[in-house]
């Protein structure tokens, strides 16, 4: 078995069966990223290692699952892999796949109903989209910290955390945040990259207008 594979069923305690749907996820993800450019071609070897690992490394840091907002999700990181740990582990919760993209979106829409995942999908551009609920914002390699902020609280005020996967930039990112906003942030070193970091952000608000 692959080292990479190994490592998820002990880190994340899940079974052979969630193999196996992440193993039709990562077939589905490289067929299509031939057209959509959906990932890196150098990363099409490493999937395990570089996308759900990555991705499901936060699940633990999301106390309320019930509403999951995912920003900019593109090939389905997070979000996809986190609806694939709930599903497993019987929680019921609901993932919002969001992408301004049309034929992402499709990508999304075809491999969740390929996995029987109940997510939803929105082709919407993020400055457009207004929460209903209270939510979990995650997001990976979308916009820098300062502009995902903005762009979210521009219509909303309904968000519970903002946890965010990020490069070696974090530390510059949350000093531009800090001329805008008051927030409480908790830092974790990334599993897969001693560069990168994830922020827990909470206890948002705005200080200018």
């Amino acid at each position: 078995m692959d080292k990479d594979v190994e490592f998820f069923i002990k880190k994340f305690n899940v079974s052979r069966e969630t193999i196996e749907k992440l193993n039709k996820y990562k077939d589905f993800l490289i067929s299509s990223n031939k057209l959509l450019n959906l990932i890196g071609k150098t990363t099409e070897n490493h999937i395990f290692s570089r996308h759900f690992i990555d991705s499901a490394q936060i699940y633990d840091l999301i106390e309320d699952k019930s509403e999951i907002i995912d920003l900019g999700s593109g090939a389905g990181f997070p979000g996809v892999v986190l609806k694939i740990l709930m599903d497993y582990n019987k929680i019921d919760g609901n993932v919002t796949l969001i992408d301004k993209s049309p034929k992402k979106c499709k990508f999304l829409k075809d491999l969740t109903d390929k996995l029987d995942l109940n997510t939803k999908i929105v082709n919407l551009k993020i400055e457009n989209f207004k929460l209903n609920k209270i939510s979990t914002i995650v997001s990976r390699a979308f916009k820098n910290t300062v502009d995902t902020m903005d762009i979210l609280f521009k219509n909303n005020d309904k968000i519970e955390s903002i946890i965010l996967l990020k490069g070696k930039t974090y530390q510059q990112e949350l000093d531009d945040v800090k001329k805008k906003y008051t927030f409480d942030v908790e830092k974790f070193r990334s599993i897969t990259s001693d560069e990168s970091f994830i922020l827990k952000i909470t206890n948002i608000k705005c200080t200018t207008t």
